[in-house]
């Protein structure tokens, strides 16, 4: 979970000014599109399309302004998928349920980028799931998505896994058991129509603390799509990049 801004900086990493990012011993603030650009490259640099990779921007910065951690699900995500090939983590969508490829993980970007292409095609009644998804890695990182849904459909949607819920609301809120989520690597979980709680108000934090692992490792990966081309990046070594 992120921390509180300095009571010395009053706008930190504010857009506007041409200083660097507030630097602290163990990390540094950012604001949210920096966060937004510094996952976008990180992910473009792990071999994901400009499409999905923008979507990861876009999924940790709306997770960073309600105070969770989005810059390192992706950094987690990106390092358990490197490598590994749009075939493999391509959602199939069959009746009431999606799954990855030949029993592998679903990455949450993917999934969610799928979802919200196909909005109303998955709400269901209240009493019933609209989706079985899984296994999906991180999927903390699926909330951004789902609240795109909640908003276009202006209904609640839960995530439900393991006896736990989160609810996302069609004005971007978000509450029920987020830090259990967050820490999640791995699960199977349902899609609803929500009928519980009314989620709270989004927050609007202006900076996210990033810590230093979490930034080195993003930046490891966004420093591969700065590398001199060469033969063998000109022949492909990286992504299948189809978008």
């Amino acid at each position: 979970m992120g921390m509180t801004v300095p009571a010395d900086d009053p706008e930190p990493n504010d857009p506007t000014r041409s200083g660097p990012p507030l630097l602290q011993a163990d990390g540094a603030w950012l604001s949210h599109n920096e966060i937004e650009q510094l996952c976008l490259k990180a992910a473009r640099g792990a071999g994901m399309s400009w499409g999905l990779a923008e979507e990861a921007g876009f999924a940790a910065a709306w997770l960073a302004r309600r105070d969770v951690d989005g810059p390192a699900a992706i950094l987690s995500q990106i390092t358990q998928a490197d490598g590994r090939s749009w075939h493999e983590i391509c959602p199939e969508v069959t009746a009431g349920q999606v799954t990855a490829r030949d029993g592998q993980e679903l990455c949450p970007i993917a999934l969610g980028t799928v979802l919200c292409d196909r909005g109303n095609n998955f709400i269901g009644s209240k009493q019933e799931p609209l989706l079985s998804v899984g296994p999906i890695t991180y999927p903390v990182l699926l909330l951004p998505f789902l609240s795109d849904i909640s908003k276009l459909c202006a209904l609640s949607i839960s995530l439900e896994w393991s006896g736990r819920r989160v609810f996302v609301g069609p004005n971007g809120e978000v509450t029920g058991d987020i830090p259990a989520l967050e820490s999640e690597p791995s699960i199977h979980a349902q899609i609803k129509v929500g009928s519980g709680p009314k989620p709270a108000n989004a927050n609007a934090l202006r900076a996210f603390f990033v810590s230093e692992d979490t930034l080195s490792g993003l930046n490891r990966y966004a420093l591969r799509t700065t590398v001199p081309a060469s033969e063998a990046s000109r022949a492909g070594a990286g992504a299948d990049d189809s978008d």
